[in-house]
């Protein structure tokens, strides 16, 4: 069950929601729906508990940012998304 949830998390982090879900290209919902597809991916994958600590000093010159894996794969996903819904036109 945990193999499959991972890769059902895996495909929403990749973009794979673009093709499936809107084969019309409805443009004006693919960014919306990108974003809840690479949230949901990574919470399966890493756990939604992790969320509640949010990303602090990110833009920073002098601190190191403060990131967790959950937040880091919510952002590469949510560009992964955005960019295949761009490129599927």
């Amino acid at each position: 069950m945990k193999l499959i949830k991972n890769l059902f998390g895996m495909a929403l982090l990749a973009g794979f929601i673009n093709p499936i879900f809107f084969p019309d290209n409805q443009y004006w919902f693919q960014g919306f729906a990108g974003m809840a597809a690479a949230f949901i991916g990574s919470g399966l994958i890493f756990g939604f508990k992790d969320y509640a600590i949010g990303p602090r000093d990110i833009g920073n010159v002098g601190v190191m940012p403060k990131i967790n894996q959950s937040w880091m794969m919510f952002f590469i996903g949510a560009v992964a998304n955005l960019l295949w819904a761009t490129l599927y036109v």
